[in-house]
């Protein structure tokens, strides 16, 4: 059993879908293409306070154990358009291997 999980997330007003990849390269460049793919529907979080509800959030999360016992955790959260919803979930669903 792997202890280390490296998984993609994508959450829109209420909706929630994951992907696990088996290794963080893999996640890391899996992450990589989809922010290029919908970079022009991205929402800088930091010019404006955004609604939740108007928002795609895509996340990239790391856990891994580490050789204390311990788990150290990463996470990049990167916000688009709500309208990308959609058409970010087909192309996830469609280019995940």
């Amino acid at each position: 059993m792997n202890a280390n999980v490296y998984s993609v997330e994508i959450l829109y007003s209420g909706k929630y879908e994951s992907w696990e990849f088996a290794s963080r390269e893999k996640l890391d460049s899996f992450y990589e293409k989809v922010i290029h793919e919908f970079n022009d529907q991205k929402v800088n979080k930091q010019d404006e306070e955004v609604d939740d509800t108007r928002i795609v959030q895509l996340s990239s999360n790391n856990l891994e154990l580490q050789d204390d016992g311990e788990y150290a955790q990463n996470m990049t959260i990167e916000w688009f358009d709500y309208d990308a919803f959609s058409k970010m979930l087909d192309f996830i669903n469609h280019e995940f291997e």
